[in-house]
């Protein structure tokens, strides 16, 4: 059957207009189409935490999410993990929510428990939560990664190995990170034209040269030098993900993140850390990212890829 022009132009400009407004249940957008993260609660629940109450706080992570892997590993590297209660939840690939694998305090999913906090302004339920329980009573202390990380500085115990106080410059790097990396794979999948995404992708390669040149400059194993500081734990769960699932399903493409030399021998140092490679699922990465990220891939085919342990040549 010979193709119809015509039903094709009106199919395609449907579904066009179908997918942005899938995407903007996935990512909003400003008006110029530039993928803009939705602000979280940290501002508006400043709940504090004293030391005799940290038995008491619940971490509620997402294995795929970054900013949860994040978290997680800033959580296990200050032995806070064994006093936190660590609590996963999956996504439930038909409806877009994370639920509990077993009924949490009587909640099925996370969307109920913001709902029963008095959260319904939120733009989506999101990852990680920390939360604190006093007498069956949930209160949210922050769904900000940044925040629960301080929060972990304070109550950590360390070793020699990590700077805690941070320069002027370093501050500014982990804040750059943030932005142009960490919410730069995503600013480049979700950018709604190509003006936004090629404004995303030189932004991006941009602070992945920065990030380059600094590990090859200070000479050491890490960003800084000789010691860990949090900008290592900011990059990690971006640069570990790379050829998984940002480089294609993200089109985080213009460079192969190999030309990165310095960034690839620092993730490896990073990955053979005590603990790091039980938390890097790979297999659940792929199934989580290319599932639940319909607009991204509306086949709902998960391509097949080589490892993680043959990525980093293990």
């Amino acid at each position: 059957m010979k193709p119809n022009k015509t039903l094709i132009y009106i199919a395609r400009n449907i579904w066009f207009l179908f997918w942005k407004k899938l995407m903007d249940g996935f990512a909003p957008s400003d008006i110029n189409g530039n993928y803009k993260r939705p602000s979280s609660l940290q501002e508006v629940n400043k709940l504090k935490v004293d030391p005799e109450e940290i038995d008491n706080l619940y971490l509620l992570l997402g294995t795929s999410c970054p900013w949860c892997h994040r978290t997680l590993l800033f959580c296990n590297f200050v032995n806070l993990s064994k006093k936190i209660n660590i609590v996963f939840l999956k996504p439930n690939l038909k409806n877009c929510q994370w639920t509990f694998k077993k009924k949490f305090f009587g909640f099925n999913n996370l969307a109920e428990l913001y709902s029963k906090s008095n959260f319904n302004n939120v733009f989506r339920p999101t990852l990680p939560l920390l939360i604190k329980e006093k007498n069956l009573q949930i209160d949210i202390v922050s769904n900000e990664s940044k925040e629960i990380i301080k929060l972990f500085e304070i109550h950590g115990k360390w070793g020699s190995e990590f700077r805690h106080k941070l320069s002027e410059f370093e501050k500014d790097l982990i804040e750059n990170i943030n932005n142009d990396i960490n919410d730069g794979v995503y600013k480049c999948g979700f950018a709604r034209d190509q003006r936004s995404y090629n404004k995303a992708s030189n932004k991006l390669f941009r602070r992945l040269e920065q990030v380059e040149n600094l590990i090859k400059n200070k000479g050491g194993k890490w960003i800084m030098g000789d010691q860990l500081t949090i900008a290592d734990f900011y990059l990690f769960p971006t640069i570990i993900r790379w050829e998984l699932i940002y480089k294609n399903l993200f089109k985080c493409s213009a460079k192969d993140l190999n030309e990165f030399s310095n960034i690839i021998m620092w993730r490896l140092n990073f990955f053979k850390l005590k603990g790091v490679s039980k938390t890097c699922n790979d297999k659940e990465w792929l199934i989580d990212y290319y599932k639940a990220l319909f607009p991204l891939n509306p086949s709902q085919i998960v391509p097949l890829q080589r490892s993680l342990s043959k990525i980093l040549n293990l």
